[in-house]
């Protein structure tokens, strides 16, 4: 397996915003601070901070530093960081080709949703929401989006470029209910991707279809079984596609191949034995 390529290379080609006259640490260094202490996954900047604190002599002795980016410098860090964005976005769009040079060879497998940034509401003004694209082998949001009081599926449009930029054909998003609408899914056909979207209530008429469609019997049907904390987990999959797809589901969402059903069965045991079971 191929050791993963560090992220602070492209990083440190962003251009020093800082006044000659005012700089204190090496670019590369003072990034790897703020990327050290990122790993360590805290909720915010104060948080962020606080940690780098604790572990001051450490990371001083291991970058060769001789003094230390203070908290005020950390804000002032990401103040700036804010102001270049698109400079911020071209470099980590980079990183990701570089760990991934095949991923245009393969399917590659995404998740779309929309959250709210925890802590970012103020008085008089709402907390901000994005739209954004999670890659799973990274574990890394690799494309996101202002939803900008727009509904998630419209803003959802405006990743697609970047997606097909990355991974070219060879991409899957999975998505919820609230993406489930046909302007969304003919885009994502046009990029040359592929998507998986649940039928709910939110798409009733699509829904029946379906249902209707697995009345009749499906290509292929697997069950697993798995037993943990007294209970027995029976999953059933059936899977239809092709012409068993129903006109009227081709025609609300566009590229449709595949329809999958799934229904699991719970069993609780008492004393090794069957006791109840649900639906």
């Amino acid at each position: 397996m191929r050791p993963p390529i560090s992220p602070l290379p492209f990083l440190t080609q962003i251009p020093d915003w800082r006044a000659p006259t005012r700089i204190q640490y090496p670019w590369d260094a003072l990034w790897t601070v703020i990327l050290t202490g990122l790993l360590a996954g805290p909720p915010n900047i104060l948080a962020l901070t606080q940690w780098l604190a604790g572990h001051r002599e450490v990371l001083c002795q291991h970058l060769g530093l001789d003094r230390f980016p203070q908290q005020a410098m950390i804000y002032r860090f990401f103040w700036s960081l804010d102001q270049h964005l698109p400079e911020l976005q071209r470099a980590l769009l980079d990183w990701v080709k570089a760990q991934h040079p095949t991923a245009h060879d393969r399917l590659v497998i995404l998740a779309g949703d929309g959250k709210v940034l925890k802590g970012s509401a103020r008085e008089g003004r709402a907390a901000l929401s994005f739209l954004s694209v999670f890659f799973h082998e990274l574990a890394l949001t690799v494309a996101q989006v202002d939803q900008a009081g727009r509904h998630e599926a419209k803003g959802m449009q405006d990743l697609l470029p970047t997606l097909t930029t990355l991974f070219g054909n060879g991409w899957l998003m999975t998505l919820d209910a609230a993406y489930t609408e046909r302007e969304l899914t003919t885009r994502i056909d046009e990029a040359g991707g592929a998507y998986l979207v649940p039928l709910k209530n939110n798409t009733r008429s699509l829904k029946e279809w379906a249902k209707f469609a697995f009345t009749y019997p499906a290509h292929d049907h697997v069950v697993d079984v798995e037993r943990r904390s007294g209970e027995v987990w029976e999953r059933r999959t059936s899977v239809i596609t092709g012409a068993q797809v129903p006109d009227d589901i081709k025609e609300g969402l566009c590229g449709v191949q595949t329809l999958i059903r799934r229904e699991h069965q719970v069993t609780r045991l008492r004393c090794g034995m069957p006791s109840a079971a649900g639906c």
